[in-house]
């Protein structure tokens, strides 16, 4: 019996791990227990050496339509304290999410609506059904994105983000591609086989690289030039003295395929 009522969570021989929101009836709508079972996800995901990676998706039909209105309708009546505990659960899951230490790759099975953007916009990759729409829908139930904001304004910019914010309208999956909500859109009879060949790519890669790689993308987009010539010199410098760079270098000059341990 799952030790989860909102999500499923995977892990296979490989080290590829998979959460899946897990609410069908309510097209994988968000809410507190959600928010508390996937963040337990994520931190064993960053913390244990035998996961190479994560993929977040959906189960059903819809991938997320948001946050589950039952759920927020009910924190109206709790103290501003606990409304403030409660709304932080999903800023500290985005968070948590878009700096783990291993890539995340999104599986976008279909719809996404409202926080459903946020979790999409977390992921380093995401491929979608080609057939799914997108929208932030807040604003026309007088709701504010908060937390998913930061990272959809990141994802596709502020132009993109004022349209998309400011209207409600919904946008296929050629236009999310187009403004960088996804990476690739693709057949839903294709999906498991494009989010593979991102899975075999990343699986070829440094484990301790990755990591670090993920580091120096927020470092460098969130820091001004001169902070990055010093960051970057400093890390090129530790870079040449890693186990990982040196058996790299040494794989490629053999011929061979690395040999990473984990």
């Amino acid at each position: 019996m799952s030790p989860f009522s909102t999500i499923e969570f995977t892990v296979d021989s490989r080290g590829v791990a998979t959460l899946m929101l897990a609410r069908p009836e309510v097209h994988n709508a968000m809410n507190g227990a959600m928010y508390d079972e996937a963040r337990d996800v994520v931190r064993r995901c960053d913390t244990d050496p035998s996961i190479r990676l994560l993929v977040l998706t959906g189960s059903g039909k819809s991938f997320c339509s948001g946050g589950d209105l039952k759920y927020q309708q009910a924190q109206a009546a709790r103290p501003q304290a606990e409304r403030i505990k409660e709304a932080s659960k999903l800023a500290y899951w985005l968070r948590e999410l878009d700096t783990l230490s291993k890539p995340v790759i999104g599986k976008i099975n279909g719809p996404a609506y409202a926080g459903g953007l946020g979790l999409i916009s977390v992921c380093d990759i995401a491929i979608g059904d080609l057939d799914a729409q997108f929208a932030i829908t807040e604003a026309r139930l007088g709701l504010l994105p908060g937390m998913i904001s930061p990272y959809v304004v990141r994802r596709i910019g502020e132009r993109h983000a004022r349209r998309l914010f400011l209207t409600g309208r919904r946008i296929d999956a050629v236009e999310a591609t187009s403004i960088g909500l996804l990476s690739r859109c693709v057949s839903r009879d294709q999906l498991d086989s494009a989010v593979e060949e991102e899975i075999d790519m990343v699986l070829k890669c440094a484990p301790g690289a990755l990591a670090a790689n993920k580091r120096l993308i927020e470092y460098v987009s969130t820091h001004h030039s001169a902070d990055n010539v010093v960051y970057t010199v400093d890390r090129v410098a530790e870079m040449w003295a890693w186990e990982e760079a040196a058996e790299g270098m040494k794989s490629f000059i053999e011929k061979r395929k690395p040999v990473w341990a984990k």
